[in-house]
């Protein structure tokens, strides 16, 4: 009907149906709420948790920072969801405080409204119904208008007093009614009253439909604002955290930083952040390469020595330590060699300290290619190297090692920057374990002991170390002894002639010293030598046995006996004493021997040592008149350059190498080089320890006619008219040609019976 439509058009007024949404569905509470809603989301709460001074954060940087502002037990999602409560739902709280202080002022005057309303439209619509007593359609209208939820009752009232529709309603008869009246005017005039009920009660109940609708509004505000919070906490910070912490982690664990470098793809500033840790990895890298770098070159700079590469004393004794305890496990003996360079300080003086370097470095290279894979090689200080041998095999199989070393020692080293080459010779002492010592100390002062009894000896050599007292056994005297078997005249010189097979004549003879000891008889060289060198009586001896086989050599001269030259041993301490030329020069015109007619056998080590000297002292007894005679030829390295150089007189193959003939090829294949060496050079060339007639023949074969062993005779002492010698005739001067050609005799010669022992027992 009209009066509907129109009140359905007023937004606030409506017919009877409209009030449904008037009020608690209004828009404008709506869209205040929605805009209150916005603020959480504008405030970025983790944002403010991480930039806040009280994040949780700040945990990290508690020592610098005030105590107020430390929490130390907070987490980030704590803090987040805290921020959360704070930054959504107590704004919520406080909207529905607010609402509900403000909300019943601004309903008062629209219920006043809408009742005034109300009450003016339901007077126009029932007047003329009225007027023309419709009593069906005012009941209708009355209908209409209860079904108005303010509305609770209406009642028409005639001002004639008869004609009225009696109050009916739900607040007819009650007291929470609200009533209010309008006059009813039909055609011009007053026809009645109209008096409608209110009920009170709507008003509250709009204002508690109005705050369901608003906390509905708030409650689903905070759960999306808090699902949509929490899920960009996650994925936009507490994710990349994880990552970081994960990162950080890493690069705190030695083991799992080339791990520890993570991508970042995003640019914010956790991602800002992780390149920064990315660079802080790469920088700890290579920081700790450098560190690791740094403390490997410390370590072997305290281990190692800078200029050789050699284990220094602190790495060796730890070497040494490991091979003691495989040693006393497997009860193995083992061998500490103390090696000193001799004359090293000419080198430093004359040549200046790099070539001293560099000759140091280059000898430091020989001893480690030279030695085994088990031998321990090292450098003390200075010019003194040190070098255990694990394992070893006897006295013998060290004294062929110490030999060696000092002969890679003596070997020549170039300078090219100065065009010269250095020379040194050496001096090694050797402890043995268990013998000389338990533990390292020991056995090193051991060493340098009989190291400094080799130098005393004359350099170039190895010693043995040998307790105070102690000697071989049996002991044959004390240095009192001998002393008293030089006076005594106890020390005896047996001769041992060298025969000419192509002529069978003997051409020469060698002095062997004996000691004919009062209560142990007759000892050979190896039995007191060792002794005489430590006790100093070493020149004495020598001394002794020269006077003496220049002195036999005269007598057997003046009786008209052709014995060819003789030949006496000599140590390479006396090789190098400075009294050597003078006394041979007094002994030849003492005795009136020939040049050529004394001979001197030294070891390949003696003429391999200290070049210079050496060939200093060989060029002056050359020039006296004496021949040199290198011994031990195949037992021992010699260097082909050096023997060039010093020319001796004639080698000799050492009885080692002929006991191997005519069995073994490799023996034999090593006396025809040495031969052919010989002729190459133009050195006569001799063999010792022949003790067979196959011995014979094959070094006959080889071309080294001159032999000297027991197969011919055993050393012997002087006598008158020994039984190799042979008159000198007046058209024979020459010794070489006292006899013809094939009148060899070896029923004559008498060889020895015995054959299986070895001729040359010095």
């Amino acid at each position: 009907m009209p009066t509907t439509k129109s009140a359905s058009s007023d937004p606030t007024a409506g017919p009877p149906g409209v009030p449904d949404v008037r009020l608690g569905g209004s828009p404008p509470w709506p869209g205040a709420s929605a805009k209150r809603s916005r603020r959480p989301k504008r405030t970025d709460a983790p944002n403010q948790a991480n930039h806040s001074p009280r994040a949780p954060d700040a945990k990290i940087d508690a020592p610098s920072l005030p105590r107020r502002w430390h929490w130390p037990h907070m987490s980030i999602r704590m803090t987040v969801l805290a921020a959360i409560a704070a930054g959504v739902v107590l704004p919520g709280l406080g909207m529905l405080w607010a609402d509900a202080r403000t909300a019943r002022g601004q309903i008062d005057p629209l219920v006043e409204h809408r009742r005034e309303h109300a009450l003016v439209l339901v007077a126009a619509a029932v007047a003329e119904p009225w007027h023309r007593g419709e009593s069906a359609e005012l009941a209708s209208l009355q209908s209409a208008t209860l079904r108005d939820p303010l509305i609770c009752s209406m009642e028409l009232r005639s001002a004639t007093g008869s004609g009225g529709v009696p109050a009916v309603g739900s607040c007819a008869s009650n007291a929470n009614g609200l009533w209010l009246e309008q006059p009813v005017v039909a055609g011009g005039q007053q026809i009645g009253t109209l008096r409608l009920g209110f009920d009170s009660r709507v008003r509250d109940q709009l204002l508690g439909d109005r705050q369901a609708a608003l906390l509905r509004l708030v409650a689903a505000q905070v759960v999306f604002g808090a699902i949509v919070l929490l899920w960009v906490l996650n994925w936009r910070l507490l994710r990349p955290i994880d990552r970081l912490k994960r990162q950080a982690s890493a690069m705190a664990q030695p083991g799992a930083r080339p791990a520890s470098r993570v991508d970042w793809l995003r640019h914010d500033e956790l991602g800002e952040l992780g390149q920064h840790l990315n660079l802080a990895h790469d920088r700890l890298d290579s920081l700790l390469a450098e560190l690791e770098s740094s403390n490997a070159e410390l370590h072997r700079m305290a281990m190692v020595d800078q200029l050789t590469g050699l284990p220094n004393r602190r790495l060796f004794r730890e070497l040494f330590d490991h091979a003691l305890a495989a040693a006393k496990r497997s009860q193995q003996p083992m061998a500490l060699m103390f090696i000193d360079l001799d004359r090293f300080k000419h080198i430093n003086d004359t040549l200046g300290h790099p070539a001293g370097d560099e000759l140091l470095r280059t000898l430091g290279q020989r001893l480690r290619q030279m030695m085994r894979g088990s031998d321990i090689v090292g450098r003390l200080s200075g010019d003194e190297f040190i070098a255990l041998l694990p394992d070893v095999k006897g006295s013998q199989a060290i004294g062929h090692t110490a030999l060696r070393v000092i002969h890679a020692i003596e070997a020549p080293v170039p300078l090219p920057e100065k065009s010269v080459q250095m020379q040194v010779s050496a001096s090694v002492g050797v402890a043995m374990f268990p013998a000389d010592g338990g533990n390292f100390d020991d056995l090193l002062r051991h060493a340098d002991q009989a190291m400094y009894r080799a130098k005393a000896a004359g350099r170039g050599r190895y010693m043995l170390f040998r307790e105070p007292g102690r000697a071989d056994t049996p002991k044959p005297g004390g240095d009192a002894e001998l002393a008293m078997a030089l006076t005594r005249r106890e020390l005896l010189l047996h001769y041992q002639p060298v025969i000419d097979t192509h002529t069978g004549r003997a051409v020469g003879a060698e002095a062997l010293l004996r000691w004919q000891h009062p209560s142990q008889g007759l000892l050979p060289p190896a039995r007191f030598i060792h002794r005489a060198e430590e006790c100093g009586q070493i020149h004495a001896l020598e001394q002794h046995a020269l006077r003496s086989a220049c002195e036999q050599l005269a007598q057997w001269k003046a009786a008209g006996l052709q014995t060819g030259s003789m030949a006496v041993n000599l140590s390479i301490g006396e090789f190098r004493h400075e009294h050597l030329p003078g006394l041979l020069a007094r002994a030849m015109q003492d005795h009136h021997l020939g040049a050529g007619e004394l001979e001197l056998e030294l070891s390949s080590h003696t003429m391999m040592s200290d070049p210079e000297f050496t060939q200093a002292r060989v060029d002056e007894l050359r020039a006296m008149g004496v021949s040199l005679v290198l011994e031990d030829v195949g037992s021992s390295m010699v260097s082909l350059a050096r023997l060039g150089q010093l020319h001796p007189a004639r080698i000799k193959i050492d009885a080692t190498l002929v006991s191997r003939l005519p069995e073994d090829q490799e023996a034999r294949t090593t006396v025809n080089a040495i031969v052919q060496l010989a002729r190459s050079l133009g050195v006569g060339v001799a063999a010792s320890g022949v003790e067979t007639e196959a011995q014979r023949d094959a070094l006959t074969e080889a071309g080294c006619h001159w032999q000297q062993g027991f197969f011919f005779a055993r050393p012997a002492p002087a006598s008158n008219e020994p039984q190799w010698a042979t008159h000198r005739g007046p058209q024979h001067p020459a010794v070489a040609t006292v006899l013809a050609p094939g009148t060899f005799d070896q029923r004559a010669l008498r060889p020895a019976a015995n054959a299986s022992n070895r001729s040359k027992p010095h």
